[in-house]
This record gives C-alpha cells, sequence and structure tokens, in this order.
C-alpha cells in the first residue's frame, strides 16, 4: 500500500459512550488523528492528546464550504501518505455517512493518491433524535434531509420551483441547522408543502443528556429560537387530505372521486363530457390575467389543473397513460426544445431560440411511431374558436374585396372580419367590447321597464 493507509471513524453525536468500541481501537493505535473539528461535546480525551490535530483554522480561512471540504481533503492525504508508522485516522462527530461532506471528498482524493480507505460504522445523530423523541425511524418511513442544502435552494428562490423534493405525507428530519440563516432557510423551504403553522420539533444536544432540549413550535417560527450545530427539525407527517400544497393530493382526491363508492357525478363523466369544460376553464385563467387578479388567477390554475388531473385519471382507468406519463412527457419535451438552458447548444437571442424549438419539433414529428393527428389544412388546431382562426388565417391569407362576393352569413361574417383586420383593429377585443355594450344596454332596457312588461 505504497500511498498510505487511512482509517474514517465517527465519533458519535456527542456523548462518549456512544463511540464504538472499534472507534476506541483505531484511537488506541493510531499515530495520527485528525479531528473534522474540535467544537464538538465529548471530545476532552483527544484534545490534550499529542496525536491530535485539528481542521479548525481551515474553516477559518475556507470562502465556501467546497473550498474547505477540499482542503481537508488535502490535508488528510497528505498526513496519510506521509506517515511511516503506525495508522492515521480521520475522526468526524456522528457517523461518517451521515451528513459528512467532507468523507466524500477524502475518499474521492485518496483513489487518486492510492491511498487504502477503511470507514467505520458509528452512532449517528439519527439515532439519537430517534431515542430522544421515542420514535422508530423506519415505522415512520422518515425523511432526512440537510439543513444547509434546504437553506441554499431556499436562498435561489423564486427560481427554486421543483428543487425542494420530499412529501409531506411522511416525517421529515433536518439536520445541520447550525445558524439562524440557515434556519431561516429551512423554514422557506419546507413552507411550500407545509402550512406556515405546522407544528415543529426544534431538538438539540439530543445525545447529551445534560444538555439535550426539545422545544415544540409552529414552522414560521422556526428561526425566532437560538440555533447550534448539534441541531436538528424534526416536522410530522400531515393527514392524507391535509397535504393540499402537495400536487399529489389532488391527484389521490381524483382518484377517490372516481373510485367505486365516490361521487356519482364525477362517475360519470368522460373525456367528451369535460371537453367543453377546458376551454371555459381556460377562458377563466385568461380572465384572471386580463384583470390582472393574482389570487383568483391562482385560483383558476387549479380549476385548470383539476381537469388535468381528471383527464389522467380517466385514461388511468382505460390504460393508456397517466398523470405521471403526462408530467414526463412535458417535462422531456421542455428540455429537449431548450438545449440552450438544458444542453450545450448557443442561443444568442429570442430569434434562435424559436429556430431551435422549431427545429427539434420538425425533428420530434419526423421520428413519431404514430402521427399526431393533422391539424386543419390552415395549420390551426379544429377545435380553435372561429374568430381565433379567421384573424390568423387572414393575416396569412388576406381577404380579397371585390374577387371573393359574399355569399352567405358565413362569407359576409368573414368579409366584416378582414375589414377590421386591414384597418388594423382585433376582431375578438372588438366583438367582445360590442358584446359588452350590448349587454349592458340590455340591462339598462331591462331596469327601466316596469315589473310587468319584463320578460320572465
Amino acid at each position: 500500500m505504497g500511498g498510505g493507509y487511512l482509517t474514517i471513524i465517527g465519533l458519535g453525536p456527542g456523548d462518549p459512550r456512544a463511540r464504538t468500541i472499534g472507534a476506541q481501537q483505531v484511537i488506541d493505535a493510531a499515530s495520527t488523528i485528525i479531528l473534522r473539528t474540535a467544537i464538538h461535546p465529548g471530545l476532552d480525551d483527544l484534545l490534550g492528546d499529542s496525536r491530535v490535530v485539528t481542521c479548525d483554522d481551515l474553516y477559518e480561512r475556507a470562502e465556501a464550504f467546497d473550498d474547505l471540504y477540499r482542503a481537508i481533503a488535502a490535508r488528510v492525504c497528505a498526513a496519510s501518505q506521509s506517515a511511516t508508522v503506525g495508522e492515521v485516522v480521520y475522526a468526524v462527530p456522528g457517523h461518517p455517512r451521515f451528513g459528512e461532506r467532507s468523507v466524500g471528498d477524502v475518499i474521492e482524493r485518496a483513489a487518486v493518491a492510492g491511498i487504502a480507505v477503511r470507514v467505520l460504522d458509528a452512532v449517528s445523530a439519527v439515532d439519537s433524535v430517534a431515542t430522544l423523541l421515542g420514535i422508530d425511524p423506519m415505522a415512520e418511513d422518515l425523511q432526512m434531509l440537510d439543513g444547509a442544502a434546504l437553506a441554499a435552494v431556499a436562498n435561489e428562490e423564486p427560481f427554486s420551483g421543483g428543487r425542494v423534493v420530499f412529501s409531506p405525507l411522511r416525517p421529515v428530519l433536518v439536520s445541520q441547522v447550525y445558524s439562524r440563516a440557515v434556519a431561516s432557510g429551512v423554514k422557506l423551504a419546507l413552507s411550500r408543502l407545509l402550512p406556515d403553522n405546522h407544528p415543529v420539533k426544534i431538538v438539540r444536544a439530543a445525545s447529551v443528556s445534560s444538555a439535550a432540549t426539545v422545544v415544540d413550535a409552529a414552522l414560521y417560527e422556526l428561526d425566532h429560537w437560538n440555533v447550534d450545530h448539534l441541531t436538528s427539525i424534526w416536522a410530522p407527517a400531515l393527514g392524507t387530505l391535509e397535504a393540499g400544497r402537495d400536487p399529489r393530493t389532488l391527484q389521490h382526491v381524483v382518484a377517490r372521486l372516481r373510485a367505486p363508492g365516490g361521487c356519482p357525478w364525477d362517475r360519470q363523466q368522460t373525456h367528451a363530457t369535460l371537453r367543453d369544460a377546458v376551454i371555459d376553464e381556460a377562458h377563466e385563467v385568461v380572465d384572471a390575467i386580463d384583470a390582472d387578479d393574482a389570487e383568483n388567477l391562482a385560483e383558476e390554475l387549479g380549476d385548470l389543473f383539476l381537469l388535468v388531473a381528471m383527464h389522467a385519471q380517466l385514461a388511468e382507468e382505460r390504460g393508456t397513460f397517466t398523470l405521471e406519463d403526462v408530467f414526463e412527457g412535458i417535462a422531456r419535451k421542455i428540455v429537449r426544445r431548450h438545449p440552450h438552458v438544458f444542453g450545450n447548444h448557443a442561443a444568442e437571442d429570442a430569434a434562435a431560440v424559436v429556430r431551435t424549438w422549431n427545429q427539434v419539433k420538425a425533428e420530434e414529428k419526423a421520428s413519431r411511431s404514430t402521427p399526431a393527428r393533422a391539424k386543419a389544412a390552415d395549420g390551426q388546431p379544429h377545435s380553435m374558436p372561429a374568430l381565433t382562426r379567421a384573424r390568423r388565417v387572414l393575416k396569412l391569407h388576406p381577404y380579397i374585396e371585390g374577387v371573393e362576393a359574399p355569399a352567405d352569413a358565413g362569407e359576409v361574417l368573414l368579409a366584416a372580419v378582414a375589414r377590421v383586420i386591414d384597418a388594423g383593429g382585433d376582431p375578438d377585443t372588438i366583438l367582445r367590447a360590442a358584446l359588452t355594450r350590448h349587454v349592458a344596454r340590455h340591462e339598462e332596457i331591462s331596469t327601466n321597464q316596469p315589473d310587468s312588461a319584463r320578460v320572465r
């Protein structure tokens, strides 16, 4: 083993009695012991030992954690390569494979240097938290998250969508909540799926019997409390119908509505019966956009997404596709059509983006095993409202007065639309305004009529 030999151990979560026999034996036989940090309880027997070196000085000089971990790895591997007698030990708090990013860097660098590495098991902070709270992580289906990583994601808001990945239907244990800044980021990240008043437990020094504390708080209060490097956050699970911020809850609700014993009305629906509802809800969304009404827009988008979930549920019952297929299909499509964002393709401006989009779209169409339903001859969707369709078609193929003489009511209407477009107007907008005036006049007339003359 010309490259040296290195043993990585965990010192447990803080109580010296939680240190394993194997770790203690390695410590007793070591020639050099490198501690990631001396700022941890239960290290009194090591801090006065001449064989011990800490990496706390690297914390003071490093500008970022990535720089810090690389510096630690360099120090540990250099010590392993230069050791002539005995064993070099790298010791970290807790378990070396639970939230210890430095361990991965050390192992990676050691492999390049030809240093043989062994990693010993240890008692982790999770073990101590489980004991203190009286929970069974396996039975609870526990999720474990890193506080610093969560905070980093929260700092990317409003562009962090989809980066906070956990289920509110399972309990969450967030470790390494070592500062109020991290606690604030954890609060923001968890609140994407949990309600602001969700009860949480702030657990500190779980393995140190003389210092262990558990504080009950609401999620929104998380950064109001003092925290340190021994702090973890426990958030219990929500009930199935309480996790409304998780899209899977709506999927579950729709499945329940359609299941035997569900809602009689929903069980009668088909793709065809819900067809017009999709159009109506899309118009409701547009109305909210036009009114610049954010609250209503959120509600209307929910109504529209309900229909997406309903159609996907209907399809799943027929064995054609699932909601997950819908998600996957659109995600893959968008990634494919944006190689300038998700790949190495360059796009200097919006026009280049459009060209790339159309090129990829053409390639997709050519590679289909079964061709998609053809659009109408004018290239527009078959179900598009006629007035909108006329406006688009006439821009490409202008109406020729005197040559296309109106022969029926449809031709008369088309000629009128063409004149509006030629004058620079928008037929939809103009007709909508005329309808609004028409309804207002009708209401005024109706209001001014005596009760006996009103249409009932």
